[in-house]
C-alpha cells in the first residue's frame, strides 16, 4: 500500500498536481510567446509611391522601388526593424550597385484582442507605436491585424476605407501570399 501512495504522489507531482493551482495562459498570451525572440524576413518586393508635382499642370509619376525587411521582436513586443530600398530593376535586392539606403527603426508592438478576417481568419488586433530611429523622424501609429502560421506571419493590408490610420479603421484583411519568413 505504501508503493501505492508513494507512485500515486509521484504521479500527481509530474502533472503539476502538487496542490496548488497552476496558471493556464491564455491563446493571446500564447500568441506573445511565439513571436517573442523571433526574427522574420520579407525577401526582396516591390513598392509603389505615387508623386505629384505642382505647377501648371498636376503630374503624378509612379516610382517602383524594391525593399528587403529583417524584422526582431523581443519580449517585451519591441520591433527593429530594418529596410534595404533598392533601385526598381533589381528584382532580387542583391546588386550592390542598385542600393540606394539602409533604414532602421523601433516600434513598440501591442497585441489587442482577437479579430476574424474578411476573409475568416481568426487573427490578433496589432498596434504599432514609432519609438526611435537614427534614420526617420516619426511614424505615424499603425493598426492592422497579424497572423501566424507555423514559419510565416502575415500583417493585415488595405482594404476598402481600412487603411490602418486608426483603431477605427484598422485594416480588416489579410493576404495569404504576403508573409514574413521566419530567419
Amino acid at each position: 500500500m505504501t508503493t501505492g501512495i508513494v507512485g500515486l504522489s509521484i504521479t500527481l507531482f509530474a502533472v503539476g498536481g502538487s496542490g496548488s493551482d497552476s496558471a493556464v495562459d491564455t491563446p493571446k498570451e500564447v500568441f506573445i510567446k511565439r513571436i517573442s525572440e523571433t526574427s522574420w524576413m520579407k525577401d526582396c518586393f516591390p513598392v509603389f509611391n505615387y508623386l505629384t508635382f505642382s505647377g501648371h499642370n498636376y503630374i503624378t509619376i509612379t516610382i517602383t522601388i524594391t525593399i528587403t525587411i529583417t524584422m526582431s521582436i523581443n519580449s517585451s513586443l519591441e520591433s527593429i526593424t530594418r529596410a534595404e530600398v533598392y533601385i526598381s530593376n533589381d528584382a532580387t535586392c542583391s546588386n550592390h550597385h542598385s542600393f540606394l539606403t539602409k533604414l532602421t527603426f523601433t516600434t513598440q508592438l501591442e497585441i489587442t484582442d482577437k479579430i476574424i478576417s474578411e476573409e475568416s481568419i481568426e487573427a490578433y488586433g496589432i498596434n504599432t507605436y514609432f519609438i526611435d530611429s537614427p534614420d526617420i523622424t516619426e511614424l505615424p501609429p499603425s493598426y492592422s491585424l497579424i497572423f501566424l502560421d507555423s514559419e510565416k506571419l502575415y500583417y493585415g493590408i488595405d482594404s476598402g476605407s481600412n487603411l490602418g490610420g486608426s483603431k477605427e479603421t484598422r485594416h480588416s484583411s489579410i493576404s495569404l501570399d504576403d508573409y514574413f519568413r521566419k530567419l
